[in-house]
C-alpha cells in the first residue's frame, strides 16, 4: 500500500465490475475526471466497462494468441507487458 496513493475498493457499494457503478464508485473516490483515469487490465469486461464509463483503458494482452471481446468497444491501447504499458502511457 505504500506504492499507492490510496484504495478503492468496490465493498464500499457492494457491487462489481463491470457494473457502471463500480467505475463511477472509483471516479468521485479518486476525484478525477473520466478521461484523466486508466484502468488497466487482462480482462476484456473491465476494459469495456471502464471505456463505457469514460475512462481511458489499456488491455494487457497476455498472449499473441488472446483475442479481444467481438464488440464495438475497444481499448485505448494495447500491451503485451506492463513494461510495454510504461513506455505507452509515458
Amino acid at each position: 500500500r505504500d506504492l499507492f496513493l490510496g484504495v478503492v475498493s468496490v465493498d464500499d457499494i457492494k457491487t462489481f465490475k463491470p457494473s457502471p457503478g463500480a467505475y463511477a464508485h472509483f471516479l468521485r473516490a479518486s476525484e478525477a475526471k473520466g478521461n484523466e483515469a486508466w484502468l488497466i487490465s487482462g480482462n476484456p469486461f473491465d476494459v469495456t466497462g471502464s471505456i463505457s464509463a469514460g475512462m481511458k483503458s489499456a488491455w494487457i494482452q497476455r498472449s499473441s494468441e488472446a483475442i479481444f471481446d467481438p464488440w464495438e468497444i475497444k481499448p485505448t491501447i494495447t500491451v503485451s507487458s506492463l513494461s510495454e504499458l510504461s513506455e505507452k502511457i509515458n
